[in-house]
């Protein structure tokens, strides 16, 4: 297939010999650390040494590499090479096993074929430059380590990998693990019991097991490629490829450096899914509008393709996701928490979090937060609050929730001062409807918890952190199903066990998984042996503690107290 014209699309299947030596490889700066660890190496040279003893005749599959054609120039020489884009963790930890069998065996050819896999000599006579196999443009010092371990021969059981192992840089940790990891599976009689058995392994590997590769000149054609030819490994993500996007659309190197950086700092720190996530309420901020596509997507034709563009390409986009992550960090993670922001806001949105069911709240906030800081923040918060929970609990669909919000949005974009905003009428809910709902039996409905979650907020008098415990659940104080000799029979009936049993009153949250048996408990041991210990930081719960008992009056006056709160909070 010719490959001469850009846009042409180059595949083929290649054995493992001829990946290292007809191929040059960078890894560039938009891609991840390596992150194999002894599941995936141990299991790569299970499965090939498996077919090589049971299929020694047949090919094995490696997976998909997806690369980038790019000719580059260099003393006076033009060269090929290929920027993967996927497949690198598979790539790496094959060039650290041509490493390993180059260490472990004797045979003289066999070292010097894995010695021109791994590297090229230099020979200034022939004009031929020195140079690896794999160039890694990523950072953590691979090209140092690669130096250090890979090139020279018994690199790969020097005893300095063992201080490797334990730093915090990812990937020289994991490729030092990785090596230790392929030594071992190599000693171990029960894969390989005779030289012979780990020469037919070698043998195999290089000329059977292979890899379909696809190459493209064009970047966005390569990225769409992965999409359709994904390997085994882990394959990138929506942030890496909006990352490697925008990288390409810098000019200046040092430019691309620090925002490459930046950008795997903040995957590192929320992790990819996360990371993914963050963007997408980025995107919501931007197109106030409920996502029709994939990221990618929406990024593309929404963002990037709107007229005129709502962002563009390159440092555009670099400076608005880093100050959307500060106002991320500050408002929603309180790392730090700003000055003139207590414990209020921070009580406020800890139980937002925690209670209410998606994350469609947060972009007024980051919006709010980068255009006004926290002028009036616990305001915009409280209303903000009051109308995504208001809508949740009158049971408005998911659609509807997000354009209340996506309205808020536009609200903050057009107004010139805070007042605009506060006062604005997209906060209006249906009070009455709200009321209707708080007031009847909310046990077993999904805001539930909310609701409980939110009167101890209301009931915290906020001079800390409210500490919410991890395990949070809805407990019934009147049992809901009482033993026929217990307090509860004498001190309700069967209509006010219907009428009261799942209405708010009756409720309470504990810090701690249900314990049925001590659930029915009549109410004086009930306090002490199951909530006592489960309501300490839950000051809601914890006045059911002040209670002497708690028959039908109790329980109404309780339910009318709780209701009065909610409603004047709304």
């Amino acid at each position: 297939m010719s490959v001469g014209k850009k846009g042409q699309i180059e595949s083929a299947k290649v054995v493992i010999s001829e990946v290292f030596s007809r191929f040059w490889f960078t890894i560039p700066s938009y891609q991840r650390s390596y992150v194999w660890g002894k599941d995936e190496i141990s299991e790569l040279i299970d499965d090939v040494n498996y077919a090589s003893e049971h299929s020694p005749d047949g090919q094995y599959f490696l997976g998909s590499m997806v690369l980038r054609k790019v000719t580059q120039s260099g003393n006076g020489l033009n060269f090929e090479e290929y920027e993967l884009l996927d497949g690198q963790q598979r790539l790496t930890t094959l060039y650290l096993l041509l490493a390993s069998i180059r260490d472990r065996v004797t045979d003289d050819l066999l070292k010097k074929a894995c010695e021109e896999m791994l590297y090229q000599q230099e020979n200034s006579w022939k004009n031929i430059p020195g140079r690896n196999r794999i160039i890694y443009q990523i950072r953590d010092n691979v090209g140092d380590f690669m130096e250090r371990f890979i090139k020279p021969e018994d690199g790969t059981v020097s005893s300095d990998l063992a201080a490797f192992e334990k730093t915090k840089n990812l990937s020289l940790a994991n490729m030092a693990h990785g090596l230790r990891i392929i030594r071992d599976c190599f000693d171990d009689k029960g894969r390989f019991p005779t030289m012979e058995a780990f020469g037919r392994f070698i043998k195999y590997l290089l000329n059977n097991a292979l890899f379909i590769y696809v190459a493209t000149e064009d970047l966005d054609d390569a990225f769409r490629l992965f999409t359709i030819l994904n390997d085994r490994g882990i394959p990138l993500s929506n942030s890496d490829i909006i990352k490697a996007r925008n990288l390409g659309a810098l000019s200046n190197p040092k430019d691309e450096e620090k925002w490459a950086a930046f950008w795997e700092e903040i995957e590192g720190e929320l992790g990819r899914d996360e990371f993914d996530r963050f963007l997408s309420l980025i995107r919501t901020i931007y197109v106030k509008d409920k996502a029709r596509e994939g990221l990618l997507k929406e990024f593309d034709e929404r963002i990037y393709g709107a007229k005129p563009p709502l962002l563009t390409m390159g440092l555009h986009t670099f400076e608005a996701v880093k100050a959307y992550k500060t106002a991320y960090d500050e408002a929603i993670l309180f790392n730090p928490l700003p000055p003139g922001l207590g414990n209020q806001y921070r009580n406020r949105v800890a139980a937002m979090r925690r209670g209410l069911p998606s994350t469609d709240w947060i972009p007024p906030v980051l919006a709010w937060y980068c255009k006004f800081k926290t002028d009036k923040l616990l305001e915009l918060v409280a209303k903000v609050d009051n109308k995504f929970s208001a809508d949740w609990i009158n049971q408005l669909t998911p659609t509807q929730r997000i354009q209340n919000m996506n309205d808020v949005l536009k609200a903050i974009e057009q107004a010139k001062t805070v007042d605009d905003v506060l006062t604005a009428p997209v906060f209006d809910f249906d009070q009455v409807q709200l009321s209707t709902q708080l007031d009847g039996a909310i046990y077993g409905r999904r805001f539930a918890r909310y609701v409980l979650l939110r009167l101890e907020y209301l009931y915290f008098n906020h001079s800390s952190a409210l500490n919410l415990p991890d395990d949070l659940s809805v407990e019934h104080i009147l049992p809901q199903n009482p033993k026929s000799t217990s307090c509860w029979i004498q001190d309700f009936t069967v209509v006010d066990q219907e009428q009261w049993l799942h209405r708010l009153g009756n409720l309470m949250l504990l810090s701690r998984r249900k314990n049925t048996s001590l659930g029915n408990l009549d109410f004086a041991d009930k306090k002490v042996r199951y909530f006592r210990d489960n309501v300490e930081t839950l000051p809601n719960s914890a006045r059911v503690l002040t209670l002497l008992n708690f028959d039908s009056p109790a329980l109404k006056s309780r339910h009318d107290d709780l209701l009065v709160r909610l409603k004047n909070s709304y």
